[in-house]
């Protein structure tokens, strides 16, 4: 439902984190883990973009980062065919 970065990829982005405020334990498929909140100024996806966009934030995430229904939703329309994510402004 939200967008999920790795600690490495929220760094290289200079997203404030606030690791001592309190976390959101999150269910995944690999059980239950912990993870901060932030928020992205502008998340861009080639062409596409989002505006202050809430993400959250974990080093167990690994190196895997995840594109939310958060910012799905504002996008006209979005598919997969074939494998294929297709992304509509």
């Amino acid at each position: 439902t939200v967008t999920a970065l790795s600690e490495e990829t929220a760094g290289r982005a200079g997203l404030n984190v606030d690791k001592t405020g309190p976390g959101v334990i999150m269910r995944t498929a690999n059980g239950a883990i912990q993870a901060q909140r932030s928020s992205i100024a502008k998340l861009s996806v080639g062409p596409l973009s989002a505006s202050d966009l809430g993400v959250v934030v974990s080093g167990a995430f690994g190196e895997t980062n995840v594109i939310g229904m958060n910012f799905l939703s504002r996008l006209k329309s979005w598919r997969v065919e074939n494998g294929v994510m297709i992304l509509e402004q």
